[in-house]
C-alpha cells in the first residue's frame, strides 16, 4: 500500500465477496433486526464457512471473514435458510432507532419506503455505483450526521434539507423528496454506472429540482459515539453495545444470543461506530443484562477506554501469519489504555482502495510495516511479529512514555519516532 492509494469503487457483497487477505469477505446490512435463533445461525455460518470472525463496520454493516471460492454459496444459504436477508443496493440508511426514538426530529421510515421504491425504478434503467447511499438524517440517540453520503437528507421543523455530497441544494417537503431523488439518481447514471455526488455539478442540479426552497446550509450535529441505555417512545428501554474496535469471534456472538434468549431480548440491530442496538426487553431486564454482556467481551459502559481509538476494518496477510486491525488495535488497548487518546487512528488495509484512512493521520500496516501516515508522508514505526502483537505494542508503548511531553498526544509523539 502506498500514502496514496488509488479508489478501486467497489465494495464486498453477499453475492459478490471480496478477495482480502484472510479469504472472501462478505459485507451486507440485515434488512431486519436479528433474533437470538438468527445470530446462532450467523455464528454458526460464520465458523463453518469462514474463519470465525464477525464484524460490525463503523457504517453498522455486517462483515464475515475467511470465506472461500466453495463456502461463499454455502454461506449464503445458511443465512437464507435462517431467514437473515440483505438490504439491497444502494444503501438507503437510517437510525436503529427508526420510529422508536422519542429524541428523533422525524421518522424515516415512510420516506426510506418511498426512496426504495425509487432507487429500484432507476436500477431498471441502468446501473448505480455499489458504492452509493443515502442518509437520512433525523437526530436522536444514534446518530448518523457522520457518515458520509452521496445523498443526504436532514429532517428539519418544516421539511428535510437536501444535500448532494458535501453541497446543500435546499430544502424540501417530505412529498417532493422521491422525485427530487429520481432527479440526481438519472444524473448520476448520465455519468456512468461508478458516478458519484461528487461528479455532478450541484448548482445546474437543483434547478431542476422541482419545490426545492433555498437553504444557506443545513445543521447536523457533530459526530459522536457512545454506548449505554437508551430509550424508546414507548417507554421501553434499548440498550447499544460496541464490538470491540468491531470485530467478534462466532463464539461471542453465540454468547450474545445464549444471553439475549435467556433476558428475553427480541432481537439485534446494527448500528453505526461498530455497534449493536438490543431491544424487545423491559426495564428490569435492564441491569442483568450489560453486565452479562460485558462479561463476554461486549463494551456496554459509555467510559469505556477503546472507543477512542478509531480504526479500520481490515487484515495483512504476512509470511509468519495474518495480522487483523482489531488485534492490533486490541494490543494498544490492553497494553497501553493512557495512549488512547482519540489522537490517531489505525487502518490496516484490505486492498489498495485508500477510502478507509483518506487523509487521516494515524498507524498503518503494510505487510508486517508498521508506519505513521500523515499525508501527504508515511514515517517507518516498527515491524510487527503477528504471532506476538502485543509484545511489539508494548515497545512501541515504551517509546512513546520515554518521549511524550506533559499534554503532548500520542500522535504528536509517533511523528517524533522514527524506524
Amino acid at each position: 500500500m502506498t500514502a496514496s492509494p488509488a479508489p478501486r469503487g467497489a465494495c464486498p457483497t453477499l453475492e459478490n465477496p471480496m478477495a482480502v487477505a484472510d479469504g472472501l469477505l462478505a459485507r451486507f446490512r440485515p434488512e431486519t433486526g436479528l433474533s437470538p435463533d438468527q445470530l446462532t445461525a450467523l455464528a454458526d455460518a460464520a465458523d463453518t464457512h469462514g474463519n470465525g470472525l464477525i464484524e460490525v463496520t463503523a457504517r453498522g454493516n455486517l462483515q464475515v471473514r475467511g470465506l472461500s471460492e466453495s463456502s461463499a454459496a454455502p454461506f449464503r444459504d445458511a443465512l437464507a435458510n435462517a431467514g437473515i436477508a440483505a438490504q439491497p443496493a444502494p444503501a438507503i440508511e437510517t437510525s436503529p432507532l427508526a420510529g422508536d426514538d422519542p429524541k428523533a426530529m422525524a421518522d424515516p421510515r415512510p420516506l426510506a419506503r418511498a426512496l426504495r421504491a425509487v432507487c429500484n425504478d432507476a436500477l431498471a434503467h441502468g446501473s448505480l455505483s455499489p458504492k452509493l447511499s443515502i442518509v437520512l438524517v433525523t437526530g436522536g440517540q444514534v446518530l448518523l450526521d457522520g457518515l458520509k453520503a452521496d445523498i443526504r437528507l436532514i429532517a428539519r421543523p418544516d421539511g428535510w434539507a437536501l444535500e448532494l455530497g458535501t453541497d446543500t441544494l435546499g430544502e424540501l417537503d417530505e412529498t417532493d423528496i422521491p422525485a427530487a431523488v429520481a432527479v440526481i439518481l438519472e444524473a448520476l447514471q448520465a455519468e456512468g454506472p461508478r458516478a458519484r455526488a461528487s461528479d455532478i455539478a450541484s448548482l445546474p442540479l437543483a434547478a431542476k429540482i422541482k419545490n426545492l426552497r433555498p437553504l444557506d446550509h443545513s445543521s447536523v450535529r457533530p459526530s459522536s459515539y457512545m454506548v449505554g441505555p437508551l430509550s424508546l417512545s414507548d417507554h421501553a428501554p434499548a440498550l447499544r453495545v460496541g464490538l470491540p474496535f468491531g470485530q467478534v469471534r462466532a463464539r461471542q456472538v453465540r454468547d450474545l444470543a445464549q444471553i439475549m434468549a435467556e433476558q428475553g431480548v427480541a432481537e439485534a440491530r446494527t448500528a453505526p461506530d461498530r455497534s449493536l442496538v438490543l431491544v424487545g426487553f423491559d426495564t428490569s431486564t435492564l441491569r442483568a443484562l450489560a453486565p452479562a454482556l460485558a462479561r463476554v467481551g461486549y463494551w456496554t459502559r459509555p467510559d469505556a477506554t477503546g472507543v477512542k481509538l478509531s480504526i479500520c476494518s481490515g487484515a495483512e496477510d504476512t509470511d509468519a501469519g495474518v495480522i487483523q486491525a482489531a488485534e492490533l488495535a486490541q494490543g494498544f488497548y490492553s497494553a497501553a489504555p493512557e495512549l488512547i487518546d482519540g489522537s490517531f487512528h489505525i487502518h490496516v488495509s484490505t486492498c489498495a482502495k485508500g477510502c478507509p484512512h483518506a487523509g487521516r493521520p494515524g498507524i498503518v500496516l503494510d505487510g508486517s510495516q508498521l508506519t505513521l501516515y500523515r499525508a501527504p508522508d508515511a514515517k517507518p514505526l516498527a515491524t510487527l511479529d503477528p504471532a506476538a502483537i502485543e509484545t511489539g505494542i508494548v515497545s512501541l508503548a515504551d517509546r512513546i512514555r520515554d518521549t511524550r511531553q506533559p499534554g503532548e498526544t500520542t500522535l504528536s509523539v509517533l511523528g517524533r519516532l522514527g524506524q
